[in-house]
């Protein structure tokens, strides 16, 4: 298993902003309410409609919960880097906690609308893709 480091320019604190996001076949868009990562987050996330599912395992850089508000996903947790031991689940609870530390990716969604709820932001999370460890920090290229 082989590290990268990548950097990413962000700003600290965001209002109000937009994003979409491709990772493999699950498409995201993201809309950031209020974000400043030295105190907490409100972000919105539509999983659009998929079949397939993200291409990577990520962290966060914070411990965060998250409400469902309709529709549903899968799943993926990575339970070992070495191994590549995972889990799938279906996602239809309403209430979910995810620890900073725990990889994870989405897939197969039939639309589906979250608020995440974020802590305020460790330096660094990783990313894993085909048995390659990835650590981002606060300014990811």
């Amino acid at each position: 298993m082989s590290k990268n480091i990548c950097h990413m320019k962000t700003s600290w604190i965001t209002l109000f902003k937009k994003n979409r996001f491709e990772f493999g076949d699950q498409h995201v868009r993201q809309y950031v309410i209020f974000e400043c990562k030295f105190l907490f987050s409100i972000i919105i996330f539509y999983f659009e409609k998929s079949n397939g599912s993200q291409d990577r395992y990520h962290t966060h850089a914070f411990n965060a919960i998250s409400f469902k508000l309709f529709g549903e996903y899968t799943e993926y947790e990575l339970l070992d880097e070495n191994t590549e031991a995972f889990t799938i689940k279906r996602r239809t609870q309403i209430f979910k906690y995810f620890p900073r530390n725990s990889y994870h990716k989405i897939g197969n969604s039939n639309g589906c609308l979250t608020l995440l709820l974020s802590g305020p932001w460790k330096k660094t999370w990783k990313e894993f893709k085909e048995g390659v460890v990835t650590k981002y920090n606060w300014n990811r290229k």
